[in-house]
């Protein structure tokens, strides 16, 4: 065999085993959308008419992916469908592409050419779709940056309107809210002097150990009562000392019994004797500690009213 018959013997050998594109997968028509009109995010719709042979698919590898290029249009989908009144063989692809530049003039965008991959076992066939120009205009027509605001809505005018009513009521509101948050710090103990205020303090205190009945927490207990009578007198109260410490704070005499018992059950507490059964857990101690703290307040504000009392009777 000659060398010059071996090129000829290889190109007959490609022919064989190649497929044509052109005799599997055939363009019949293009149905091309308006090319006018267009804003950003509108959808291009483009239909193809093509006569497949049995056995070939379309390789969505090969489509465009979103983000490629000058992303001024991105393929949406791809849909198929059957067109059996074409052709035996024909179907309907229709690529749906969507603006995706916004422009600030009216401008002609291209749509760029694609190609459709058709892939049958290891063979591939291609199918080009050519360019399409179009035309898109601006979201909202401004000249410059300044113009943008007035021409948020094109056509429509600004209706005014008195605004003083729901901002008399949201202030009402604002001020009904603050004066309940004051008054449920005040209540709590929480607010001005009352925060300072021994038995304020013990109460918020034996408060916080509700819902425990552990030695523990009934030692804290009665620590935070000692504490606060120890602050209140200036001084370490004991239970022999009770009667004076009632004697100098008269605003206390009505919880004196109350005062005594509190006492002979933290001692029994402290020093191991048999527990007082009213005084088992922390909670037991609230009411005292509630009915002390009231008549704290009351007697900070008679020692506050007395001085300008006075002053106005002389």
């Amino acid at each position: 065999m000659k060398r010059s018959s071996v090129p000829a013997l290889l190109s007959l050998l490609l022919c064989l085993f190649t497929v044509p594109a052109m005799a599997t997968v055939t363009l019949k028509q293009i149905e091309w959308p308006r090319n006018f009109g267009y804003r950003i995010g509108d959808t291009v719709p483009v239909r193809l008419t093509l006569e497949v042979a049995p056995g070939w698919t379309p390789d969505r590898d090969g489509l465009p992916e979103p983000g490629q290029g000058d992303r001024q249009f991105e393929l949406r989908s791809l849909a198929v469908a059957d067109a059996p009144g074409r052709c035996a063989d024909c179907r309907l692809y229709t690529l749906e592409w969507q603006l995706m530049k916004s422009v600030r003039a009216p401008q002609t965008l291209r749509l760029s050419p694609t190609v459709l991959r058709f892939r049958k076992d290891n063979a591939v066939a291609e199918i080009k779709v050519p360019a399409f120009d179009l035309s898109t205009a601006p979201l909202l027509h401004w000249a410059s940056k300044k113009d943008i605001v007035s021409s948020v809505h094109p056509g429509y005018r600004a209706t005014a309107f008195d605004s003083s009513a729901p901002l008399a009521r949201a202030l009402g509101w604002a001020g009904a809210a603050a004066a309940l948050l004051l008054a449920a710090l005040w209540v709590a103990g929480r607010l001005g002097a009352q925060r300072v205020r021994p038995f304020a303090r013990a109460w918020r205190s034996v408060r916080a150990l509700r819902g425990r009945d552990d030695a523990e927490a009934l030692e804290q207990a009665f620590r935070a009562l000692h504490h606060a009578c120890n602050e209140s007198a200036r001084q370490t109260i004991f239970a022999s000392t009770l009667p004076d410490f009632i004697a100098a704070h008269p605003t206390f005499a009505d919880q004196a019994p109350a005062l005594e018992a509190a006492f002979a059950a933290s001692r029994a507490c402290f020093y191991g004797l048999p527990p007082d059964p009213r005084y088992t857990q922390p909670d037991a101690l609230l009411p005292l500690l509630a009915a002390l703290r009231d008549r704290e307040r009351l007697s900070a504000r008679r020692r506050s009213v007395t001085p300008s009392a006075v002053v106005e009777a002389a």
